[in-house]
């Protein structure tokens, strides 16, 4: 047994018992704690994969002569001395994840207070790098401290409410942890940005910050981070700082409250970042006319943009037919500037009133597209500009186009059939979202569209039994479109194999005269 690799031995145990992958794998963990008791070369491997991940503290208390009361609460009825603290230690060490869920909640406040008495130099978990502290209970925040040691590299909180003494906690996290990684505390509100601010000036290391509202010296700061992979924080201030952000790899993500908040906020603000993310809770009356002229103006260099996305999250009865929030083609015209775009996302928005003209013009400014969306999401009661027109020059000039979704016209003028141009074909696309588009003959688009996107397994529109009534005949025909599109699609192959084996003959044939 001495010659055996205990990294291999381990993974085939994490094999046996992966935490990670189940949390309710009761037969894999009872058959790990017996490989632990087999022999003393199982049981170092056996009992790391274990205790690695831990869901609550549950084992630990139990571990050390702990016990469950009556109430089904953890509790210790006797004092722990250094043989008790050495047991714990000896398997805390192995913990590499911590979760500190909502369940916690019921735990006796006294159990808690023990185990922030732990005496060994260090924190309780010391090899612990990654806590999710999910609880809310306002008497354990006091002791996140003792779980953050300096191997933790992602903490996640998720406090329903911020009190003076969760502030304090988090305010003065840094010091416990100063190689954090990770830092993930997106339901984060006005009352707490002094304290994520305090704490996010103090990581240096970050690579992934995901908060609420940040004050101006921990987004310059986190804006200068050369490491930081992922920022997303939230606008609730109009005071709009001077910021950069100077990381061209960060992937930015801001949410205001509207777009027009966001203009406003943006006055002062400067991007070399690749990819912007807005997120809008909501309209207001209407959608400012330069949004995206302020927008690219805050680029430092907007050629090199790789990625562009507007999202309204939140979206009222009223807007559906609010022609003063429907994007023109003359607001979108700043987007021509971003060249090198491969994903751009306005799905969520109505942009019922670009035309044919500008979509050509997008393509052909914007040739590296891979996703683009516009106006697909969800459905509006205006009627859309663009035509298959407009669709099919897109497809002749993006090439490289794996999945889209437009809010078009696909209804048509004549009873003639419809004729795509060749250079339209587009199998690279397999994912076509429609929105609430029009629509008033499936099989005509049906065919059409099995022309276009012959490997298309995706292809949906956001219309539901609640929508609208005047948008249900639309559900109904691009259902049948749906249902139709395989057949097409198979008609067609074999309509080509045939055509093909026809003119493989006839060549033979030659041939052979």
């Amino acid at each position: 047994m001495h010659r055996w690799i205990p990294e291999v031995v381990q993974l085939i145990f994490e094999f046996v018992y992966d935490p990670i992958r189940t949390v309710d794998d009761k037969e894999g963990r009872v058959t790990i704690a017996r490989l632990a008791r087999t022999c003393q070369a199982f049981k170092d491997p056996a009992l790391d994969v274990l205790w690695a991940q831990l869901h609550s503290l549950d084992a630990l208390v139990l571990c050390c002569g702990g016990r469950r009361d009556g109430n089904n609460q953890l509790i210790w009825d006797r004092p722990l001395y250094n043989a008790d603290w050495r047991l714990l230690a000896r398997y805390a060490k192995r913990a590499r994840t911590l979760t500190i869920s909502p369940e916690l909640d019921t735990w006796d406040i006294g159990t808690m207070q023990l185990l922030s008495c732990f005496p060994l130099p260090g924190p309780l978990l010391p090899n612990l790098a990654a806590l999710s502290w999910l609880s809310n209970r306002e008497d354990f925040f006091p002791f996140l401290r003792c779980f953050c040691g300096p191997n933790l590299t992602t903490l996640r909180l998720s406090p329903i409410s911020w009190s003076a003494r969760k502030c304090a906690a988090v305010a003065s996290l840094a010091p416990s942890c100063p190689l954090l990684e990770k830092f993930l505390c997106i339901n984060a509100e006005d009352s707490s940005v002094q304290a994520i601010s305090e704490a996010v000036v103090g990581w240096k290391k970050l690579q992934v910050l995901l908060v609420g509202p940040l004050d101006e010296q921990a987004l310059t700061h986190a804006g200068s981070l050369e490491t930081l992979q992922q920022l997303g924080f939230s606008v609730s201030d109009l005071k709009s700082p001077v910021l950069e952000f100077c990381s061209p790899s960060t992937v930015v993500m801001i949410l205001t409250p509207s777009p027009s908040f966001f203009h406003a906020f943006s006055q002062n603000v400067h991007f070399s970042t690749r990819h912007l993310l807005l997120f809008c809770q909501r309209y207001n009356e209407n959608f400012p006319e330069d949004f995206f002229s302020r927008l690219k103006s805050c680029f430092m260099h907007p050629e090199e943009l790789l990625e562009l996305g507007l999202t309204v999250t939140t979206r009222s009865l009223e807007d559906v037919d609010n022609r003063l929030i429907v994007l023109k083609s003359r607001m979108l015209h700043p987007l021509l500037s971003f060249k090198r775009l491969d994903h751009l996302d306005l799905g969520s928005t109505c942009t019922a009133y670009i035309d044919d003209t500008f979509l050509k013009e997008i393509a052909l400014s914007c040739p590296h597209l891979r996703q683009l969306y516009l106006g697909n999401q969800t459905y509006w009661l205006i009627n859309p500009l663009v035509t298959f027109e407009g669709v099919t020059s897109l497809l002749m000039h993006c090439r490289q186009l794996s999945s889209l979704g437009i809010f078009f016209n696909a209804t048509f003028k004549s009873d003639t059939a419809y004729m795509a141009p060749v250079d339209a074909f587009s199998p690279k696309i397999t994912k076509f979202l429609v929105g609430a588009s029009c629509i008033d003959d499936p099989v005509k688009v049906t065919a059409v569209l099995s022309f276009l996107f012959p490997n298309a397994t995706y292809i949906a529109h956001c219309i539901t039994n609640g929508s609208p009534k005047q948008l249900q005949g639309r559900r109904v025909h691009w259902d049948s479109v749906r249902r139709m599109f395989k057949e097409f699609v198979s008609a067609r192959k074999q309509s080509w194999e045939q055509g093909w084996l026809e003119g493989k003959a006839a060549v033979e044939k030659n041939v052979v005269a």
